[in-house]
Formats: C-alpha cells, structure tokens, sequence
C-alpha cells in the first residue's frame, strides 16, 4: 500500500473525528441551554476524543511506515527486530559493526508522479547493534 493511500485516510478520519465531535459539543451546547438531556453528545465526545487521540498515537508512532512501530525500533537491538518483524529484504546483521538492513514496502506506482522504483524500510544500527535511525529510501542505485 502506498503511502499517499494512508496519509489520505489519516486525513479522512481525522475529518471525521473532528466533524463528530464539532456536533457533539453543538449538542451539548443546544442540550444545556434547553436543559434537555446531553448524556449521549457527552458519551459521544469522550469516546470520539479517545479515538482521535489514539489515531494520533499510532500516526505518530508509526510515522515511517505504518506496519513498522518506529518508537519500538528505536533504540532496541537489531537481532529484536529481526525476530519480531523477520528476516531483512537487504543487508545482513554483522556482529561488532555499524551498518544498516532494509526491509520492503512498497514499490511506487501512486497516480501522481510515479517513480516506480522499490521502497524500503531502512534501519541503521551501531557497532552494539542499538538502532539509531529509521527511513523511508529508494532501493540502491535507484
């Protein structure tokens, strides 16, 4: 999947969110000053807030790419991650030596400006094997 498709339904519910919630005060709002019942438009922004707020979390979270937790890549061992997500599309895990492995997202075949060209999630690694940094690249020589 593509990485437009998900910024677009991030927007999406994100709108939505926002919309429900807009209405939910509108009827608190319209409840109070009719002093009618606004036991539902409460439950509705509490729960809609509690869903926006994890949809932050996750778009936050999973910024890079959104199969990848990039806050529980960061800073763990690479052999971790190499047991969690699988084996990496490229590179190879070295003891005692800093490099980098990549795992396959995509390849961009979007609608607008397509550069067809295979997408990869790297992941840089010290000499200890903590991991330091996160990416969204091109395949190599691309």
């Amino acid at each position: 999947m593509n990485p437009w498709h998900i910024e677009f339904c991030y927007l999406l519910f994100l709108l939505i969110f926002l919309m429900i919630g807009i209405i939910s005060v509108i009827l608190i709002i319209k409840g109070r000053h009719k002093k009618k019942n606004i036991k539902f438009p409460v439950i509705s922004l509490v729960s809609n807030s509690l869903l926006l707020l994890i949809l932050t979390l996750f778009g936050t979270s999973h910024h890079t790419y959104y199969k990848y937790n990039d806050w529980s890549i960061l800073g763990s061992n690479i052999s971790t991650v190499r047991q969690k997500y699988g084996a990496f599309d490229l590179g190879d895990v070295t003891d005692k030596k800093a490099s980098r492995a990549a795992y396959y997202i995509y390849t961009d075949n979007g609608p607008i400006m397509p550069d067809h060209l295979k997408h990869y999630y790297y992941i840089e690694y010290d000499e200890e094997g903590i991991i330091y940094k996160v990416y969204d690249a091109c395949q190599p020589g691309g």
